[in-house]
């Protein structure tokens, strides 16, 4: 699945060379006018209408960012359900039972505005930053009035390289909500099975 690309693509650049070799592209309407996609290989997914890929149920729902985007709640028989939500500054609703979080922690507050204090970021960046990505207090507030404390993993993605502390993100989050918490990166691998881990 993929969100709708930037003026640099960054969101999707790739997928036609995906579809290219048979990978099936799931999208949102913007990504699928924006891309050439060879015939048959785009699937548009429609914000508030689940559809059945192979044995995941999934449900598309809104994301605010600089583009179009969409979050992702996904079921698994294996799995439970999972919330993957990325590029957004915030999120329109609170919901209980998530088995497993995916979901953005871009920026820290307090480095975000040393870092315009110290001239390393201009005031345009940082407030298209706010407007555009979720900081960790939000990620954490959000969460809590989720109730992830009832969650099996919570795993945080998208930190910005300048303006977050990836190993300060999950111990705070980990301690908060006392399940085991990840930051995306490579060679991390979470499992997201359904039972007690």
């Amino acid at each position: 699945m993929c969100r709708t690309p930037t003026a640099e693509g960054d969101h999707c650049k790739y997928a036609t060379e995906y579809a290219k070799f048979g990978v099936k592209v799931y999208c949102n309407q913007d990504v699928a006018d924006k891309k050439q996609f060879p015939y048959g290989s785009c699937h548009v997914l429609k914000q508030g209408k689940t559809v059945d890929i192979g044995s995941f149920s999934v449900l598309p729902f809104k994301l605010h960012h600089d583009v179009p985007n969409n979050g992702y709640l996904i079921h698994h028989d294996s799995c439970g359900t999972i919330l993957f939500a990325l590029d957004t500054y915030k999120l329109d609703f609170n919901i209980m039972g998530i088995d497993h979080w995916i979901i953005e922690a871009n920026y820290d507050d307090r480095i975000l505005k040393a870092n315009v204090e110290d001239g390393k970021i201009d005031r345009a960046q940082a407030n298209r930053l706010m407007l555009s990505h979720m900081s960790i207090e939000n990620t954490v507030r959000f969460l809590r009035d989720c109730e992830a404390e009832k969650s099996k993993t919570i795993t945080l993605c998208h930190l910005s390289e300048r303006n977050s502390d990836p190993e300060m993100f999950r111990k705070t989050v980990a301690g908060a909500f006392g399940v085991p918490c990840y930051v995306a990166s490579k060679n991390v691998i979470v499992n997201l099975n359904k039972e007690e881990i």
